[in-house]
């Protein structure tokens, strides 16, 4: 059964959908990394070094990871974005919230038909 174009414009655009609450995730972890390198440590109950190099971690990590959800916005269907997008996928499968979003996403993302929209050809058994 072939899946319609509508259907698969569907499967990439929730894609898209979801890339966007994963960028809007890491944004406030980089909001976070503000609160901890401006606030008093000591009104956060941490020393001082601690709060520093957690809120450079959290700035690094969210800048790296909200570019690389962001990405999908900017680069054409081919057949190592497929794969990328499956990894970005597979991100979220880590946090039990984004379950109810990755798992039927990642159901449609295995399909045949969305793999062909990438012009990635199936593995024959």
């Amino acid at each position: 059964m072939e899946m319609k174009m509508a259907d698969q414009l569907k499967c990439i655009t929730w894609l898209k959908v979801y890339c966007v609450l994963l960028a809007l995730c890491y944004f406030a972890c980089i909001g976070f990394s503000f609160v901890l390198l401006l606030v008093d440590p000591s009104s956060l109950e941490m020393e001082a070094f601690m709060a520093k190099l957690v809120g450079v971690l959290l700035f690094g990590i969210g800048a790296v990871l909200m570019t690389a959800s962001l990405l999908p916005f900017f680069i054409k269907p081919k057949p190592w974005v497929w794969i990328y997008d499956l990894v970005l996928i597979c991100f979220g499968l880590t946090s039990c919230c984004f379950w109810p979003i990755c798992i039927p996403l990642l159901i449609f993302w295995l399909k045949p038909e969305t793999k062909k929209y990438f012009d990635k050809k199936e593995l024959q058994p």
